[in-house]
C-alpha cells in the first residue's frame, strides 16, 4: 500500500482527489490538506510515500513545497496536479515522478500509480545492511571503521592495508603514484622493497573490499592507483559533496545540512596516528566549522535563535576550543540575557584553554564576559 499526501488549495478539487485516491486498491490517503504550510508541518508525522501537489497555491506553491518535502525525505515521490502542462519542466527539476492534468480522471491516475508502485517496490525491497542507523559504509570522522555489505565491521589483514584505504579515502579520484605510496607508508625501506609492499598491499585491499561486498573502483594507472567511489560511500565524502554544492543554506537544504553536521562530528581518523592526515584533518575541521556557521546564519535569518544556539552547542561539544564559534554562542547568550548558560560556557572554555593550551581566552572574549557577568551581578 502506497501512502499518499494530497495538497490542493481548492476544497472541491481536494475532495475529488481524496475520493479518487481512496478508491484505488494500491493507494491510501495519509492526509489531505488545503494548506501547504499545514501539510509541511505534518509530513514528518504522517510519513507519506508520495505527495500529490497542486502547482499553484497561495503562500507556498507546489514546486516550493516539493523541494521542502524532498529535503525531509529525499525518496518521497512527487506528483504535480496542474491545469498547465508548461509546469512539466519545473516538475522534473525537483525529480517529480510525473504530473497530472486537471481534471484528474481514474485512467490518468492509473497511469501514475503504475510508476509509483514500481518505485515503491524498489524502495520497500530489503536493502543491504550498512550501519545500524543507515549510515555510510565508512566512517572517517570521530573514528575510522568500515562496514561490509552485511553490516559487519571489516577486519583488515594488516594495519598498512587499512592505512592505504584511509589515504585513498582522504584523496579520492587523485592518482597516487606507486613511489609516493611506498615513501608514505614505508619510508625506512629501500625502493624495491617499498614498491613490492605497495603491490601486495593494494592486492590485499582490493580482495578485502571485494570479500566485504563493497563496490569501490580501485584503478591501476600507468603511474599509480586511483580510487573511484560515490559520494555516499563515506561520511567524509558526504561532507565534501554537500559543501561543494552549497553556497548558502536556506529552507531547501537546511535539514540535510543539520543532519550531516550531527552525524559527521569528531576529528578525522580519530584514534589513528597517520602523520600524513594532519593537514587533511585541519581542512575537514574547517569545512565542518563552516557548515555550522552557515546553519547558524540561516536559523538567525529566520528568527529561530533556539536552533541557532543548539547548532552551536552541538558543534562545540566536539570542538570545545573553537574560538570564533564559542564567541558567537556567548554573544547569543548575552543578547538573550541567559546568565547561567553564559557563565557555564565561559567557565568551561576558560578552564580548557588553561589546561590544554596553557593560555587565557582571547581579550575580546574576556572583555565580553566581564561586561555581561558584572552587569548581571
Amino acid at each position: 500500500m502506497i501512502r499518499v499526501m494530497i495538497v490542493e488549495d481548492e476544497k472541491p478539487i481536494l475532495d475529488l482527489m481524496d475520493r479518487l485516491v481512496s478508491r484505488h486498491p494500491a493507494l491510501e490517503v495519509a492526509g489531505a490538506f488545503v494548506s501547504p504550510l499545514e501539510a509541511l508541518d505534518r509530513a514528518a508525522e504522517l510519513k507519506p510515500d508520495a505527495a500529490f501537489l497542486d502547482v499553484e497555491m497561495p503562500k507556498m506553491g507546489g514546486i516550493q513545497l516539493a523541494e521542502k518535502l524532498k529535503a525531509l525525505d529525499d525518496e518521497m515521490q512527487i506528483v504535480f496536479t496542474t491545469a498547465y502542462p508548461d509546469y512539466a519542466v519545473d516538475a522534473f527539476r525537483v525529480s517529480a515522478v510525473d504530473y497530472l492534468l486537471k481534471p484528474v480522471t481514474p485512467d490518468a491516475l492509473e497511469r501514475i500509480v503504475a510508476r509509483l508502485a514500481k518505485n515503491h517496490a524498489r524502495r520497500s525491497a530489503p536493502q543491504p545492511v550498512r550501519e545500524p542507523e543507515g549510515g555510510p559504509f565508512v566512517r572517517c570522522l570521530g573514528t575510522f571503521e568500515t562496514r561490509g555489505r552485511d553490516g559487519t565491521l571489516v577486519n583488515w589483514p594488516t594495519r598498512k592495508t587499512e592505512e592505504l584505504f584511509a589515504y585513498f579515502l582522504a584523496y579520492p579520484k587523485r592518482q597516487a603514484g606507486k613511489w609516493q605510496l611506498a615513501d608514505l607508508l614505508w619510508p625506512d625501506l629501500d625502493e624495491d622493497r617499498g614498491l613490492h609492499n605497495v603491490h601486495n598491499t593494494v592486492y590485499r585491499l582490493k580482495k578485502t573490499l571485494k570479500d566485504a561486498g563493497i563496490e569501490a573502483d580501485l584503478q591501476l594507472t600507468n603511474e599509480g592507483y586511483r580510487l573511484q567511489m560515490p559520494p555516499e560511500f563515506s561520511d567524509l565524502e558526504q561532507v565534501r559533496s554537500y559543501m561543494d554544492r552549497t553556497d548558502a543554506i536556506d529552507e531547501r537544504n537546511a535539514a540535510e545540512g543539520l543532519k550531516l553536521l550531527r552525524s559527521c562530528t569528531g576529528s578525522l581518523y580519530a584514534g589513528k596516528d597517520y602523520l600524513w592526515s594532519v593537514g587533511m584533518e585541519i581542512e575537514v575541521s574547517a569545512e565542518l566549522a563552516s557548515l555550522c556557521r552557515m546553519l547558524t546564519k540561516h536559523y538567525l535569518g529566520v528568527s529561530d535563535r533556539t536552533s541557532a544556539k543548539e547548532t552551536l552547542r552541538f558543534y562545540l561539544s566536539a570542538a570545545p576550543l573553537h574560538e570564533d564559534l564559542t564567541r558567537e554562542l556567548l554573544q547569543l547568550y548575552a543578547e538573550d540575557g541567559e546568565t547561567e548558560p553564559f557563565r557555564t560556557l565561559y567557565g568551561q572554555y576558560a578552564a580548557r584553554m588553561e589546561s590544554e593550551l596553557g593560555v587565557e581566552p582571547s581579550e575580546e572574549i574576556r572583555e565580553m564576559a566581564a561586561r555581561f557577568l558584572n552587569h548581571r551581578v
